[in-house]
């Protein structure tokens, strides 16, 4: 599939679909954060672990790995100020923007590990996901 193909089905299925709001820029596509969406950024050494322990809870959450070695997981927006993270992981709110595919960045490209879904609540909220990341890390980070 040509790029330009690609980058209409992500605007499609993302923005269309989900109602996600995306910025194109530069010949790629941004995900604009604290628009009701942050990023839970862990190294992707660990990210398996979280993705894992998600699955076993039910949680279900699109999945960006990202070309400096970690992964982020896509969540409610808390609306208010985060609790602290634990050391390794932090949070991409706003204003931000996190690259989703089939961007290339200056780094390389972009993957899900994980694509949204529309079948289900497509964010799990922060303080979900963020207390399975808090219950892991100390043993696997």
């Amino acid at each position: 599939m040509k790029y330009a193909d690609q980058l209409h089905a992500t605007v499609e299925r993302l923005a269309i679909g989900l109602g996600w709001p995306l910025v194109l820029a530069d010949g790629n596509v941004y995900l604009p954060t604290s628009r009701g969406i942050v990023g839970l950024v862990v190294p992707a050494r660990f990210g398996g672990w979280v993705d894992a322990e998600f699955d076993r809870r039910g949680i279900v959450a699109a999945t960006l790995a990202l070309p400096d070695g970690t992964w982020a997981f896509l969540v409610e927006d808390p609306g208010v100020q985060h609790p602290p993270v634990p050391s390794g992981v932090f949070v991409v709110d706003g204003p931000s923007y996190l690259p989703v595919p089939p961007s290339v960045t200056v780094g390389g490209p972009v993957r899900w590990v994980r694509e949204p879904r529309t079948d289900v609540r497509p964010l799990p909220p922060f303080r979900e996901a963020l207390d399975v990341v808090c219950q892991l890390s100390p043993r696997r980070a």
